[in-house]
Order: C-alpha cells, then structure tokens, then sequence
C-alpha cells in the first residue's frame, strides 16, 4: 500500500516519512519531492493538515483515503474541513504508532477513524451549535452563502465564487445572522451539514 505524507512543514513530512518506513511493513510512504518517481494513480493513503488541504493542490484519486492531522484544531475549523473534504481519518500528532496502524486498517475497510477526545469535542460542540433554528426560511442564494462561509471562505472569496459584490455577500450575512439569531459563522456548520444532505431543506 501506499502512502503520501503530505504536510505543510516539509521537516515535519520527512520525520513522518521517516518513521513510518521503518515501522510499517507492506507499506511504501512517499512525499510530493518524490512523486515524480512514483505513479499518484494508485495512491492508497494521503497523510494531510489543514495546510495542505486548503491549497487545493490534490494528489487524490476517489479510491485515496484522507487522513488529516489535527494539530490542535479548533471544532469549528475540524467541522469545516469534514465537511469541506471528504475526510476519512482524523488523527492527533499524539497519535501512537500502534493506533495509526490501527487506524489504517479501520480507514482501509471504508469506515472513519476520529481520535476519541474529538470525537467527544465535535459531539460537544454539535450540541451547543443545535440552537440554529434550522426551520427559518432562507433563499437560495442565502443557502449557498452558508455552505461556502462553512468550508472556511472569506467574504471576498464568496463574493469571487457566486459573482457578486463583497458588498452584497455582507448583506446577506448579515441577513442570515439575523433570521437564525446566530452571532458567528461558526454556528452555520450545523445548517451546512444539513444544507448539504440531497434533498434537505
């Protein structure tokens, strides 16, 4: 199998990469410096943190599994990214070796391996975030404007996305703050999960 370990610290990367040869058999690991030599189609794993996520720059093929490495995240930015990405994994870098074989082979059989201190953090937060009140009417565009501030987009970037004046993105913010009595964007990652079910809403 194989992996990439793609991390925004390069000395980090090499460490990982590292450590992971001399302790995983059956396992080849790779960083970007060596993707020339090696074929990206048939990536099994990639190794990422929210860095390298967010560049876009994806080595990813549908069968490649994520795992992301929680460097101390906030619930908000991990609840963006699950929902941002298909994330299959996440794991702290207090993760032992033993538990990231572990989590390999749980991720590899198609199911999500999330440390259980997040897990518990992510639960906690769902649950403060449940006073949204889902049931107030929103417009497409409002709609849209939800799901994209959810997967980390600042308002120019929104404005870029849907065509409009940073101006108007504001606006409707504004008016979305206002119908759900939230106060930060934060709160909308709920509504985003939601909003992103097929046929939800």
């Amino acid at each position: 199998m194989k992996i990439l370990v793609n991390l925004g610290n390069h000395l980090l990367g090499k460490a990982l990469k590292e450590l992971l040869l001399r302790e995983l058999d059956k396992f080849e690991v790779f960083i970007p410096a060596d993707l020339k030599d090696i074929d990206i189609m048939h990536l099994d794993f990639i190794v990422a943190d929210s860095h390298t996520l967010r560049k876009k720059t994806s080595f990813r093929q549908p069968e490649t599994k994520i795992i992301l490495i929680d460097y101390g995240m906030g619930e908000d930015e991990i609840s963006s990214l699950l929902l941002s990405y298909k994330i299959d994994g996440v794991l702290a870098t207090s993760t032992d070796l033993p538990l990231f074989k572990k989590a390999l082979q749980v991720i590899s059989k198609g199911q999500i391996w999330i440390d259980n201190h997040k897990v518990k953090a992510l639960v906690r937060h769902a649950e403060c975030a449940k006073g949204v009140n889902m049931d107030e009417g929103l417009s497409r565009k409002e709609r849209e404007i939800v799901i994209l501030i959810s997967q980390g987009l600042t308002n120019r970037e929104i404005a870029f996305t849907l065509c409009v004046s940073e101006q108007t993105v504001k606006t409707h913010i504004s008016r979305i703050f206002r119908k759900l009595n939230v106060s930060r964007r934060s709160q909308l990652v709920p509504l985003a999960m939601k909003l992103r079910v097929p046929n939800a809403g």
